[in-house]
């Protein structure tokens, strides 16, 4: 068993080298997303990545982001793109729920996902968001499903 372990262990490295990226150096601690000043509740949550690779897309490799706020315009999901490996990040768009009453409630558990293979009328590399919305009472909890086709 430990030679298996060990076996595996001396392949991770000729793994590591198939992905692709711009060079050896690591980074960390970019920010994303910093709250205005002005937000009272300066916090968010749920926050999801997705590399999208489902049309071959050649450098830059485009990596999404996006999590759950709530603000004085509403709650939206804020999506965020990277261009270099997410060395930066800049906003790219906001979705807002539209089925349904959520002022005062909240938008919560984004995903991100990019289809892999054509379904029904969505071809490969539609991209799928969805999320959970909750009403300012809190009666019910709705999750709704939107999809971009020029990615995001």
């Amino acid at each position: 068993m430990l030679t298996k372990f060990l076996a595996s262990l001396a392949a991770a490295p000729l793994l590591a080298t198939a992905w692709p990226h711009p060079s050896q150096d690591t980074f960390n601690n970019v920010t994303i997303f910093t709250p205005p000043a002005t937000w009272t509740d300066r916090s968010t949550n749920y926050a999801r990545t997705v590399l999208l690779n489902q049309n071959c897309e050649k450098e830059p490799y485009t990596l999404l982001s996006t999590w759950s706020e709530s603000t004085e315009d509403g709650a939206y999901f804020p999506i965020y793109q990277s261009n270099d490996y997410g060395r930066s990040w800049d906003p790219l768009s906001k979705a807002y729920f539209t089925h349904g009453n959520f002022s005062g409630g909240a938008m919560l558990q984004p995903f991100l996902y990019e289809m892999a293979q054509p379904f029904g009328d969505y071809p490969a590399g539609t991209l799928l968001l969805t999320g959970n919305a909750i009403p300012a009472d809190s009666s019910s909890t709705n999750i709704q499903l939107y999809s971009s086709f020029d990615k995001g």
